[in-house]
């Protein structure tokens, strides 16, 4: 069930932002808090995701692995709000 997302131009201070958005107003919690590759994992109300995460700040790259997800959430739901999230987080930098 892995799908995989690479999304580019993830500054640090992009990388930054996106954690606190998801800590402080998502409830995900990051494991380890402040590395550059681990877990992020969250809650929903259909269950828990949990999603592997590699930021290479050389390349401004983050790769994103969706590694558990509840069977009745789609995947691509998950991936929109991520991009929603995302480029709200880029429009207050």
């Amino acid at each position: 069930m892995a799908a995989t997302r690479t999304f580019s131009s993830v500054s640090a201070e992009l990388m930054e932002r996106i954690r606190q958005v998801a800590r402080d107003e998502h409830g995900i919690l990051f494991d380890p808090p402040d590395a550059a590759t681990g877990t992020a994992t969250g809650r929903t109300p259909l269950g828990e995701c949990i999603v592997h995460f590699a930021y290479d700040i050389a390349q401004a790259e983050l790769v994103m692995t969706l590694v558990k997800k509840p069977l009745m959430l789609p995947a691509g739901f998950l991936w929109t709000a991520f991009l929603a999230e995302l480029e709200r987080s880029r429009g207050v930098l």
